[in-house]
């Protein structure tokens, strides 16, 4: 049945828009003020105190400023606090653009190798939509920033410190996408062709060592041994000398990297619970550290996460940042706008729902530094390291309501100790062995 909207529905529409209590009023502060903050409660600034009963010892904040490597800044943030603590450097860095070359030359490489196995299917086939539409981008998940810090170790900031491409990527994104997809033309073209795996695999490297230049232009080259020297907070004096990246990770950071899996909470009906998951052609790393992802039931979820941060270690989460959060304010709770009673309009979704119709899905990662408990142990609120620099929120920190972690939390990095051993055992059972997720399923989001 097809029905346009007609002059008699339009009136109707008009009428019942002036039968809504104060509807000029609202009008009037919606078109001068904006939804938001016509919206905005005061219940939940006062609620979103940033006092916490448990608190972990941190620092200030870093930003990642026009980039979108908020998964690179987390991970980062995750390492130092254990060696700020233990070597006495306070507000001290690893470099995100050592990290940051890495993965773009890594998923260039990855990229390069999606184009070959999908160059028998046609142009207008999802898979090859999917891998042309973005080559690559800043965003990442746990696993592939670990497949890097396993092959590459990781550096001082001083040692490979921001350039503007690391500051603002816009720029070398669109180029580098420029070129491979200008790549991928060339690359299918030698496949039909029916041109050797020699000849192939010769062009290929060309094609890498042309973006490895690109990459040494605008972000830098990275070291290979570097010296590096640093006073503590005791005013101790301290130098390296001729140091690997591997090294340096080894003797300051040394942190098990296969003792942290990706948990998430996705529940959605093809995602069974207590079940360990991967996304078809999500990577950095070939060969290295695949993506997997343990479902769990949002209790044991958050359970972790408070066991975690109880034990003294912060924790990297993935969630979806635009919803219902007050970025100046530094606020991210369900109850901060009345949207509802804005629009006198119903706009509840399940986490599920939100999931299924693209509403929502993780887009942001940040770092759980703490958790306010009630008498019963119960999570209230949690304080949430970001990166986007010291004058958003409190000093670069963020409150997040529990609600608020309920419904747009997906992703929590933990270690398997803090997990129950039946949801260990399910996860080495199923490790090797993951469900196989479409690329554009939202698990597969990058933060």
């Amino acid at each position: 049945m097809v029905q346009a909207i007609d002059k008699a529905a339009l009136q109707k529409f008009a009428t019942e828009f002036n039968q809504v209590p104060a509807a000029n009023v609202i009008k009037n502060s919606v078109a001068q003020n904006g939804i938001y903050q016509s919206s905005k409660t005061l219940k939940s600034q006062i609620a979103m105190d940033p006092t916490f009963s448990i608190e972990l010892e941190t620092g200030k904040v870093a930003d990642q400023k026009r980039s979108g490597l908020c998964w690179v800044f987390a991970a980062l943030n995750t390492l130092r606090h254990p060696m700020q603590t233990q070597f006495k450097i306070k507000d001290f860095e690893l470099s995100q653009g050592y990290i940051f070359f890495w993965d773009k030359l890594e998923k260039s490489n990855y990229f390069y190798e999606n184009v070959l196995n999908t160059a028998d299917l046609p142009i207008g086939d999802r898979k090859v939509d999917f891998l042309m539409a973005t080559p690559q981008q800043d965003g990442g998940q746990w696993d592939l920033v670990c497949g890097l810090f396993e092959k590459y170790g990781v550096v001082p900031k001083s040692v490979m410190p921001d350039t503007a491409s690391r500051t603002n990527s816009s720029e070398l994104n669109q180029v580098l996408n420029l070129k491979l997809r200008k790549d991928a033309v060339k690359l299918r073209q030698l496949v039909n062709n029916q041109v050797s795996q020699q000849e192939i695999a010769m062009q290929k490297e060309q094609m890498l060592s042309e973006v490895y230049r690109m990459l040494v232009y605008t972000i830098g080259e990275p070291p290979t041994k570097f010296d590096w020297s640093y006073r503590d907070d005791d005013h101790n004096f301290h130098r390296e000398q001729n140091i690997t990246p591997k090294e340096f990770y080894k003797k300051y950071i040394d942190l098990n990297l296969p003792d942290y899996i990706s948990t998430i909470n996705a529940p959605t009906h093809d995602k069974p619970y207590n079940h360990v998951y991967t996304v078809e052609m999500l990577g950095n790393v070939v060969g290295g550290r695949p993506v997997r992802h343990l479902n769990l039931e949002l209790k044991d979820f958050k359970q972790a996460a408070v066991a975690q941060l109880q034990a003294g270690e912060a924790v990297w989460f993935g969630s979806d940042v635009v919803q219902r959060s007050d970025r100046k304010a530094g606020i991210m709770d369900t109850e901060i706008y009345d949207l509802d009673g804005l629009f006198n309009i119903d706009f509840n979704m399940t986490k599920a729902q939100r999931l299924d119709y693209g509403e929502s899905m993780m887009d942001h990662a940040m770092v759980l530094t703490g958790v306010d408990l009630d008498n019963e142990g119960q999570p209230t609120k949690w304080k949430v390291e970001n990166s986007w620099g010291e004058k958003v929120g409190t000093e670069g920190y963020f409150v997040m309501s529990d609600a608020w972690f309920d419904q747009f939390v997906y992703q929590l990095v933990i270690n398997k100790k803090y997990l129950p051993e039946q949801l260990r055992q399910a996860y080495e059972q199923e490790k090797d062995t993951p469900k196989v997720l479409a690329p554009w399923d939202p698990m597969g989001a990058l933060a």
